[in-house]
């Protein structure tokens, strides 16, 4: 039986999206700026990454994933992040072959034992590929589990700042004064300034980063998601625990 606090253990998560490709290299733009083309896939040799093909939201179970794909494809709604529409334009005759075959891709399981955080990250649980005149578009669902953010207090089991001990973490903060000012006048933005920076330990309410420790009241609000991140605040500083890198 799992003896971490619910909070804490990865949620499983399904991304399904849709991608384009083309078969010369194109360049794009973004904020007003040229891209420089893009090299040709790993994945799909001769072949290069043209554009994201859909907003599609993440899902939690495979059975939702599926529909969200095939909603796409019928009613051929494949605008990218960025607003692009679809580089082209499929008929009634090739969307319906589409549909005919996604179903029939075979939905890969997930391995016995996998653990997202010790396991290299698993390759698209289903992937289907059309080529539609000079362009190929590549159907994925990809299993991406993660923790949830979640409140708690500083006092309780489940806080999240116990699932950093041990590891080296950055503890930034800013003035109660400052972030007030920051919300009440749209020109002024609160600063931020890293207090501290080393091993995170907690011993009951006592908190130490590196050099810096301090106590906090048990009933003090902590929000966060745990081996990531966590706020927390005392009378004079909000205060922000992260690292920069992954840990």
């Amino acid at each position: 039986m799992n003896s971490l606090p619910r909070e804490w253990q990865l949620e499983p998560h399904y991304q399904p999206s849709l991608r384009w490709f083309s078969r010369e290299p194109q360049s794009q733009w973004l904020l007003g700026q040229k891209l420089p083309p893009p090299d040709e896939s790993e994945e799909y040799p001769g072949w290069y990454f043209l554009q994201r093909g859909d907003t599609m939201r993440m899902v939690d179970s495979l059975e939702e994933a599926l529909p969200e794909i095939k909603s796409c494809l019928k009613h051929w709604k494949l605008v990218g992040l960025l607003g692009q529409g679809a580089p082209y334009q499929a008929s009634k005759r090739e969307r319906k072959q589409m549909l005919a075959e996604l179903p029939q891709m075979p939905i890969a399981c997930l391995p016995a034992n996998y653990d997202p955080d010790r396991d290299e990250p698993l390759p698209p649980l289903l992937e289907c590929k059309w080529e539609l005149g000079p362009y190929l578009l590549v159907a994925t669902i990809e299993y991406t589990p993660f923790r949830p953010e979640f409140d708690t207090y500083f006092g309780k089991a489940n806080n999240p700042i116990r699932s950093l001990v041990g590891r080296v973490y950055r503890l930034e903060a800013a003035t109660q004064a400052d972030l007030e000012r920051e919300a009440e006048d749209e020109d002024f933005e609160a600063e931020w300034k890293e207090i501290a920076s080393g091993t995170v330990s907690l011993e009951e309410n006592r908190l130490t980063v590196g050099f810096w420790s301090r106590t906090f009241d048990p009933s003090t609000a902590v929000f966060g998601a745990a081996y990531e991140e966590a706020s927390f605040e005392d009378e004079e500083f909000n205060y922000y625990l992260h690292s920069e890198v992954q840990p």
